[in-house]
């Protein structure tokens, strides 16, 4: 029989775990502690798991929610009359003005005012799960539909732990490389 999901995922223990009331600051300094718990044969993590206040895993702060925090909400702009004229619709102004003040913005107070940030402001929920007895060829599948970089690993309906793409790659490669080519569809 093929290797497992949990022979590969990361328990919950080996990765970077916040809370929803956890600022980003706070959050950078766990996905930090956990780089440093990592073992040395393993992939840099690149997501911050959200729990809860029950308990359970239900977000990830990854690349994108990371640079979310970095931009501020842009305040109602006072003379927005020559664009309504000129018929710039809201969604394009809005976009404009965001890229106009990443450029023209300091990046010193961007990075300031995110270390503020909650967590629950700028998380990105985390739906796709697959079980922990689940073979390499199903994760090989859910990773395929779903385009995702990981996915949470589950026993019954508890998040025991993460099974990340980079992790599902050096298995398969190693298997390649070495000619061990497991039967995973069993």
């Amino acid at each position: 029989m093929g290797k497992r999901v949990r022979e590969l995922m990361l328990s919950l223990e080996d990765y970077a775990v916040v809370g929803e009331e956890a600022t980003m600051l706070d959050a950078l300094r766990e996905l930090q502690a956990s780089q440093e718990r990592l073992p040395p044969d393993r992939q840099p993590h690149r997501a911050i798991l959200v729990r809860n206040r029950k308990g359970e895993v239900v977000g990830k702060i990854h690349h994108f929610a990371f640079l979310r925090a970095l931009i501020p909400e842009r305040k109602a702009m006072g003379a927005t009359s020559i664009m309504d004229r000129a018929g710039v619709e809201d969604d394009l102004r809005d976009s404009s003005m965001q890229m106009l003040d990443l450029l023209t913005g300091d990046l010193v107070d961007l990075c300031e005012m995110a270390r503020n940030v909650a967590v629950r402001d700028v998380y990105t929920a985390a739906t796709v799960s697959i079980d922990e007895g689940a073979t390499l060829f199903e994760a090989i599948s859910r990773f395929l539909r779903y385009q995702t970089l990981s996915l949470l690993v589950t026993r019954g309906a508890t998040t025991v732990g993460i099974l990340r793409l980079s992790d599902l790659f050096d298995e398969l490669a190693r298997q390649i490389m070495t000619g061990e080519c497991e039967n995973e569809r069993d």
